[in-house]
């Protein structure tokens, strides 16, 4: 390879890395025909005694589900069976060998590492050229695996035109060579001339080089005619080179540019299938082999055909006129067995002019298919195409409406927003109105997507759905803390006559009743309908995430971490990845609130790992909150303020909780101004979060000498309807800061609340307060208490708060107490509690979506830092930190 010695050194270093078990991802991006397959081809020539797998995407292949990665696995396949039984069923699927739906794209991503990561020692290497044609599903897959690449000695290289590199994964961009390397590759057999002048028209593109070079005509060689006057001005050098190949087709007989056409409408690449086709439009094998003697083809010797530049498949293929690409596409249809239905569809709808009614049943039939297999953009695409072919307005709308639906299940918002742009008013209001609220939700406007679902309450004469509707609204609502939509949506609950079947959709209602008071600041004295609502619908795993939120906002966080424990249970037995992250959110804010702090902290940052890997960036500012309060806790300032930046950009609810975090790490640091202002924060943008925070707003007010008996009182109102210990033992410490009276610190400390964070805070306080009133040796007994708790849930801040306080008495702290299992990473940390519980390597990954390898490389990194050297004396560690 010319000028491209840095290239390689860093396709080697990837390589080298792989081999020692470091696995590397890396994607390659640049123009077409600027050398990045090249590259590719250099790191296979160098992976000597490698497991090598290649596969590339085909532009017509877009629309097919897992098309790339079926080739890429094809020649492992048979170790299928090695893999958990989840992941086994969902790659079968994906490849076609089974008729189980596939749970995820991203489980079948999981379950392609794993498979790579059991071929045996020798090490893998994966090539996935033209992602830019690759269809989505394979491409969301791979580069999922990428992302969750540890130490199983696999190298993945990838390499795509335009949008750049995956998240995540590393880029190496490659330019057009140098003038002496471009002039290298054209070698001393043209003038100096014209070797500058193709120099200058290929701007350093490989392909260019080569194609418009041998595109001279025996006049140009010699220099006697400008070089290349039919390129000047042509436009960039792939757009150039594609023109020669246009006139390189041209050259060619006019069979075998039939048979070229076929080739290119094809996306199976087998020869068997092309020679059929070829023969309806009156070509032959002999066609076929005057285009691989113009090296336009190249045929292996298991029969399977390819273009030797994607540009030459594309040139082939704009170059004929519509009526013959038609006349392709409908010869490959016919030629297609029933074991390729989807892609004889899509060749009709290719061939036949709109309106067609039955080429739109078979593409509604492709689109079916692809739900069951989980992949939503393919369906949303062919829903979206046999709309087009149907006459009939409602059928239209109906595919259209569908369409939308799936891309909104494949997350991909400017296409819903385009498509639900094009549904008819007469539309189903109600799935119309879910769809609209996705893309409001989506665009961070939870307010204007409980808007939206409460007009289409409006619009619904079934009063049923009208009603879940208008509960979806006020949920909405609550994360946006809107309290007019709330009530707005409360109000037409109320109106609705709903039919006595209806007894959960009741049920249900009285809770969102409930949350619209919540939601207003209203005070609320009786919690038992929010309680009820979300015991009942806890019993629907559907609607977990709801009883989860309904839990937390009664009050009840042992309850709310049972259910999102529940929940994230069912995303990992199910391969739910996608929908991993808002569970482990939830998870990880019950944990919180339950004084898990460890817990919360593994739960959200798997959540923020997750979300990165699926390439949901939407949900990162959720996450990037609670971990600005754990941050808070803990005593890491920079982590939480940065944090709560990254959280502030979010919703309301969010933003409340980063005005938390950041309110949290001024108390802790006694700057009481600043923690009352931002605390002051908290309530005006979430009234529920705020009563969560009131504690610390009322401190921070005491402190600064300003007033808190509202938020004292409000407080005090919801304990009361809480009726948990927790909340009752907070109540008492407000009254005695605010009253000034120890007996209340004494009663605080009198209840059995089980939150060592919140019990550790009242002892603090009140030895604050026996040090002021100079009972130095009571002070002495009630801060030395109040640091081993601190010591308990690590929260050094307020450590360091107790530390300094105990010191004022006259007494040295004790050096701060330590946990071998907080030497421990947090993936770590899960990976040894789940070894400790019994678990395999192999079990473990699938719990914690890795491969086995990964694992064993966590549990070897665990076994180090605790300096053990078994899962016997495992388990004994771990046992403190296991969640109780």
């Amino acid at each position: 390879m010319l000028g491209r010695l840095d290239e390689q050194r860093e396709i080697d270093r990837v390589l080298g890395r792989a081999e020692t078990g470091r696995s590397q991802a890396l994607f390659v991006t640049g123009d077409a025909g600027i050398g990045k397959s090249a590259l590719l081809d250099y790191a296979e020539s160098q992976a000597t005694g490698w497991r090598v797998l290649r596969t590339r995407g085909v532009e017509s292949e877009a629309a097919i589900p897992f098309g790339a990665l079926q080739v890429l696995i094809r020649p492992v396949l048979s170790q299928v069976g090695k893999l958990p039984t989840g992941q086994a069923i969902a790659l079968r699927s994906a490849c076609g060998l089974a008729t189980s739906a596939i749970c995820d794209r991203f489980l079948v991503g999981l379950a392609a590492l794993t498979l790579l990561s059991e071929l045996g020692d020798e090490p893998v290497l994966c090539l996935i050229d033209d992602t830019q044609w690759m269809d989505r599903t394979s491409l969301d897959a791979l580069t999922f695996a990428a992302r969750r690449l540890h130490a199983e000695g696999i190298a993945m290289i990838f390499a795509g035109r335009g949008g750049g590199p995956a998240y995540g994964i590393a880029e190496l961009a490659l330019d057009g060579l140098g003038e002496d390397a471009a002039a290298a590759l054209l070698g001393e057999s043209l003038p100096p001339q014209v070797r500058r002048r193709i120099i200058a028209e290929a701007q350093g593109n490989p392909l260019a080089l080569l194609e418009l070079s041998a595109q001279l005509t025996p006049r140009q060689r010699e220099g006697r005619l400008g070089a290349l006057p039919s390129y000047v001005d042509a436009g960039a050098p792939t757009r150039r080179v594609q023109r020669a190949f246009h006139e390189q087709i041209a050259a060619l007989p006019e069979a075998t540019q039939t048979a070229l056409l076929v080739v290119a409408a094809d996306d199976t690449g087998e020869l068997a299938v092309l020679l059929r086709a070829a023969k309806q439009l009156g070509c032959d094998a002999a066609d076929l082999a005057a285009a691989e003697r113009a090296t336009m083809i190249h045929v292996t010797a298991d029969g399977v055909v390819s273009f030797r530049h994607p540009l030459i498949r594309s040139a082939a293929y704009h170059a004929a006129p519509y009526f013959r690409r038609q006349a392709a596409h409908l010869a490959l249809a016919e030629a297609l067995d029933d074991s390729h239905t989807d892609r004889r569809a899509w060749h009709r709808a290719a061939g036949r002019p709109a309106p067609d009614e039955q080429v739109s049943q078979e593409l509604a039939g492709v689109a079916v298919r692809a739900q069951l297999q989980q992949d939503a953009a393919a369906a949303s695409a062919a829903f979206e195409r046999a709309a087009e072919f149907t006459a009939v307005p409602d059928r239209r709308t109906e595919l259209l409406l569908s369409a939308a639906e799936q891309a909104m299940h494949a997350g991909q918002l400017p296409r819903v927003e385009r498509m639900a742009a094009r549904v008819e008013e007469s539309a189903d209001p109600a799935r119309l109105a879910r769809v609209n609220a996705w893309t409001s939700g989506e665009r961070g406007h939870p307010s204007h997507a409980a808007r939206r679902l409460v007009e289409g309450a409006r619009r619904v004469a079934d009063p049923e759905v009208a009603g879940q509707l208008l509960c979806d609204a006020i949920r909405a609502a609550s994360v946006g803390g809107s309290a007019s939509i709330a009530r707005e949506a409360e109000a037409g609950l109320r109106a609705l006559a709903l039919p006595p079947a209806s007894e959960m959709l009741r049920v249900q209602a009285r809770g969102m009743a409930t949350v619209t008071r919540l939601i207003e600041g209203d005070p609320v004295t009786d919690l038992a309908d929010l309680r009820t609502a979300a015991v009942r619908l806890s019993a629907g795993p559907d609607m977990l995430p709801l009883a989860t939120s309904l839990s937390l906002m009664a009050g009840d966080e042992c309850t709310a971490r049972d259910l999102a424990t529940r929940f994230v249970a069912r995303c990992r037995d199910g391969g739910w990845i996608g929908v991993l992250p808002d569970a482990l959110a939830l998870l990880a804010q019950a944990q919180m609130l339950c004084d898990q702090h460890a817990e919360a902290a593994a739960a959200a940052q798997e959540a923020l790992a997750v979300s990165c890997d699926t390439q949901q960036q939407h949900r990162v500012g959720q996450i990037s909150g609670v971990l600005a309060w754990l941050a808070a806790v803990r005593g890491d300032a920079r982590s939480c303020l940065d944090l709560a930046v990254r959280a502030s950009r979010d919703v309301p609810s969010v933003q409340a909780i980063a005005a938390w975090a950041v309110g949290l790490h001024h108390l802790a640091a006694c700057h009481w101004e600043q923690a009352r202002v931002h605390l002051m924060e908290v309530s005006a943008k979430h009234a529920v979060v705020g009563l969560f925070a009131a504690p610390d707003l009322v401190e921070a007010a005491v402190r600064s000498g300003q007033s808190a008996e509202k938020a004292a009182r409000g407080f005090e109102d919801w304990a009361a309807a809480v009726k948990r210990p927790w909340a009752a033992s907070v109540a008492a410490r407000l009254k005695a800061i605010t009253a000034n009276r120890p007996l209340h610190f004494e009663e605080a400390l009198g209840v059995a609340a089980d939150q060592p964070f919140r019990t550790a805070r009242t002892r603090l306080l009140y030895g604050e307060w026996l040090r002021r009133e100079r009972r130095r040796g009571d002070a002495r007994r009630q801060l030395r208490m109040a640091l081993e708790l601190f010591d308990q849930v690590g929260a050094g801040a307020w450590r360091a708060r107790a530390s300094a306080e105990l010191e004022a008495t006259g007494v040295a702290a004790p050096l701060a107490g330590g946990r071998r299992a907080e030497l421990l990473t947090a993936q770590e940390r899960q990976v040894a509690l789940l070894a400790a519980a019994g678990l395999s390597n192999r079990q473990i990954g699938s719990r914690l979506f890795l491969s086995p390898r990964t694992v064993g490389h966590h549990l070897s990194n665990a076994f180090r830092k605790l300096g053990i050297a078994s899962r016997e004396e495992l388990a004994g560690v771990m046992t403190d930190m296991a969640p109780q």
